[in-house]
């Protein structure tokens, strides 16, 4: 029988990675919601943020720094990637830019090996977040729960700023109708540039984030990015509120399932998505636009 401390512990952990986890993918949900483009390059800019986390950490000696500057490095990186190869496919068959994505994911691991070598890294954490608090039989470590905190905290800026704010009104209508908005005087292209921008910007902060928590290798993209698949096709293409509960939802099902039969987690995580889709095809949210 699994006791009231170690399920408590589990939870806080599901919780952890779930909004980790929705850093990344809302970022995906946001850029296909808007741009309508299926992104298997959204994990190679999460893997670089870890890396490039490993090396500020590293070279300037402050985790801090690395949370401030990287995000932005993997935005730029991003903001590259969508001018120079998606934004001349956009209109063409959705084909084409998942052959595309899925080339630069393993361009950017090739490089990734090429640079930093194939062993596994980590990111220091800094001593303010070392160590564990303690709450009756309960204990937890500061770090995750660090990474709790902010992770939440940035989700919720990101819903209210997609629901309330002017540009988040401009992202939506844009994705509705850009001729729309076009005719307006907004210039769509820079609208498209900037969506990318921002969720290669998540995918980096949680790199950093999951970087001090987690093993730093190669491999790490491609088991995110299928992760984050599965999280929006449950959620719902393209909505964001979606996205964010059911990385919530994955997450929980990961840490109570390293409780119960930690070698059938992925069986209970696809078994999800299937009766999902079987019982409702278009996600549990049914949105096709970033709401």
């Amino acid at each position: 029988m699994i006791e009231a401390d170690t399920l408590i512990r589990a939870t806080l952990l599901g919780l952890q990675l779930g909004m980790t986890l929705a850093l990344v993918a809302a970022g995906l949900t946001l850029i296909f919601g808007m741009l309508d483009v299926i992104n298997f390059a959204h994990g190679a800019l999460y893997m670089l943020g870890a890396y490039f986390g490993v090396t500020f950490a590293t070279e300037l000696g402050s985790f801090w720094l690395a949370l401030a500057l990287v995000p932005l490095l993997v935005g730029f990186v991003g903001g590259v990637i969508e001018v120079l190869s998606l934004r001349p496919l956009y209109g063409r068959n959705p084909l084409y830019h998942i052959l595309l994505t899925f080339g630069i994911a393993i361009m950017v691991q090739g490089l990734v090996v090429e640079i930093w070598g194939a062993q596994s890294l980590r990111i220091s954490v800094p001593t303010v977040l070392s160590g564990t608090l303690s709450y009756g039989p309960i204990r937890y470590p500061v770090y995750w729960l660090f990474v709790l905190v902010v992770s939440t905290l940035l989700i919720g800026l990101v819903w209210v700023a997609i629901a309330k704010s002017d540009i988040g009104i401009l992202i939506r209508a844009s994705a509705h109708d850009t001729e729309m908005v076009s005719a307006l005087g907004f210039d769509v292209s820079k609208v498209f540039t900037g969506v990318f921008v921002f969720g290669a910007v998540l995918a980096g902060i949680a790199g950093v984030l999951l970087g001090a928590s987690r093993s730093v290798n190669p491999g790490m993209g491609f088991g995110v990015i299928i992760q984050a698949f599965v999280i929006v096709v449950i959620g719902g293409l393209g909505s964001f509120r979606g996205a964010v509960y059911s990385a919530l939802l994955i997450g929980l099902i990961i840490a109570y399932g390293a409780l119960i039969a930690p070698s059938l987690t992925d069986l209970f995580i696809f078994t999800l998505m299937a009766i999902v889709l079987i019982a409702k095809p278009n996600g549990l949210f049914g949105a096709t636009e970033a709401t």
